[in-house]
């Protein structure tokens, strides 16, 4: 019976997350990482640990917060944005899936259901890497550690890439505005959330302040965060893992249809999930492999 009972908290607290994110997205509430926070601690206290909780993910959600205020920053430094068009124009043989999938699929007049779920997946950016880091620390607390210290890592490496290698979205780099009604890419969240809900969507003043930085598209976290917890969750977790390569796919074509990234920025993104996973990898053998030190000889 004690063995059931975790398990039935489990499935209990996915069904809990599921309502209580169904019913904010409903309601045009942005999830946002701190309700997030806030509802796995609830679960973490009914799992009997709560202290440990907040002892293991303050330091994590610290440097997280940290890392999203300073990524707006990386787009105040001067530097000119890089335009990538041209070479996604060549690994795709001139044309843009971007424009190719808004010109398919996409009516600025009425929303329709490709558009809701891009936006569902593009939302689901910060509350993703945390649910997935969750169910790595309810089963092992070093797996949680090596998957966040590669998450923080990646994300520190792509912020030194904003700072001084900044480049513009599709979005930007074709307004309607700057290429005179020719080739065109919409900003289809922002359409998508002011036909829904209007100028008024609400977000918290947490998230508000976090300067969102309009040059951080190569890489691509979107589709990096997804990627990384599929690594980590492949050996322990088989069945999470597939689930996450597919998500992974499916913010890809998300976040491509939405204006957001180009495909390089996805393909850039792996690459930096394979240099953090193998950094931290590595650090953790080694630091396995060192011999325990002898202990000292008592005194005569």
């Amino acid at each position: 019976m004690q063995a059931r009972r975790p398990r039935l908290i489990v499935v209990g607290s996915v069904i809990y997350l599921a309502l209580i994110f169904g019913v904010m997205l409903w309601r045009g509430i942005s999830i946002e990482p701190e309700w997030v926070v806030l509802a796995l601690l609830v679960i973490a206290v009914a799992l009997g640990r709560g202290r440990s909780f907040v002892v293991d993910w303050a330091p994590f959600l610290l440097l997280f917060f940290a890392y999203e205020a300073m990524r707006g920053y990386a787009g105040q430094t001067g530097f000119a944005p890089h335009d990538l068009s041209g070479l996604e124009r060549t690994l795709f043989v001139g044309t843009l899936p971007t424009i190719t999938l808004q010109h398919e699929f996409y009516k600025s007049d009425v929303v329709s259901p490709q558009d809701v779920v891009a936006m569902f997946f593009y939302f689901m950016h910060f509350p993703l890497p945390i649910v997935v880091g969750f169910v790595f620390w309810v089963r092992s607390r070093d797996h949680y550690r090596r998957f966040i210290a590669a998450l923080l890592l990646m994300a520190m490496l792509a912020f030194i890439t904003y700072l001084f290698w900044p480049s513009a979205p599709p979005w930007y780099q074709f307004q309607a505005s700057v290429t005179g009604g020719g080739e065109t890419v919409h900003k289809v969240l922002n359409e998508t959330v002011d036909k829904l809900w209007g100028p008024n969507y609400w977000v918290s003043p947490l998230y508000s302040h976090l300067n969102p930085n309009k040059f951080a598209a190569f890489p691509s976290l979107h589709a990096a965060f997804p990627t990384l917890a599929a690594v980590y969750a492949w050996r322990r977790y088989r069945w999470l893992s597939v689930g996450l390569i597919a998500w992974t796919l499916a913010v890809a074509l998300s976040i491509v249809y939405l204006g957001e990234h180009y495909v390089v920025d996805v393909l850039d993104g792996l690459l930096y999930v394979a240099v953090a996973a193998f950094i931290v990898e590595a650090v953790s053998r080694w630091r396995t492999s060192r011999p325990a030190s002898k202990p000292a000889r008592p005194s005569a």
